[in-house]
């Protein structure tokens, strides 16, 4: 389910190169926006402390990775001629929409309404795995037993580390 469907079901290098110019204008957006934020320094604030250093760290390295990404489908050839580009096929839209419509209903829904921040992580990356990745799971061979556990595994594991790395690393108050 590609939605720009080269030889053998890769995505074409100019699918990569668009997707990399996005991802980089992203990160760049991050980064820039994460360096002008206040840096509290009448406040005495340590630097490692600064509101702006994650969001300034997750921006260069989505930027780096959508280098790496343009750099990649250049060598394979993205500026390259080449024919009408293939449509988005249905069932990938509708995968897109089923995931960013996921997405919302963790974000607005879940945290936003009154579950702990734990509670909501460890429901929705367990749900995820579990459904988005059974096509995978099945073609392995597991059972869907097998397939629950390593999502609740996971979304646990994900719940745990999130929430102990926001609130004592980072000094973040969850909701």
């Amino acid at each position: 389910m590609s939605i720009e469907s080269g030889p053998e079901g890769q995505v074409s290098p100019r699918a990569d190169f668009v997707s990399a110019l996005v991802w980089v204008v992203f990160g760049g957006a991050i980064a820039v926006g994460a360096w002008r934020m206040d840096r509290l320094e009448k406040l005495h604030i340590n630097k490692y402390e600064i509101p702006g250093l994650v969001p300034g760290l997750l921006g260069a390295a989505i930027l780096a990775l959508g280098l790496a990404l343009a750099a990649r489908s250049i060598a394979r050839g993205a500026l390259g001629p080449a024919g009408a580009p293939a449509p988005v096929e249905a069932g990938a839209r509708r995968y897109i929409l089923v995931v960013l419509g996921a997405m919302l209903l963790y974000a607005v829904v879940l945290v936003g309404h009154g579950l702990p921040f734990w509670l909501a992580t460890g429901a929705f990356v367990t749900a995820f795995i579990f459904f988005f990745d059974r096509a995978r799971q099945t073609a392995l061979g597991r059972t869907t037993a097998r397939q629950a556990v390593l999502a609740l595994t996971c979304g646990v594991a994900t719940s745990a580390v999130v929430t102990l790395v926001f609130q004592n690393v980072f000094y973040v108050r969850l909701p």
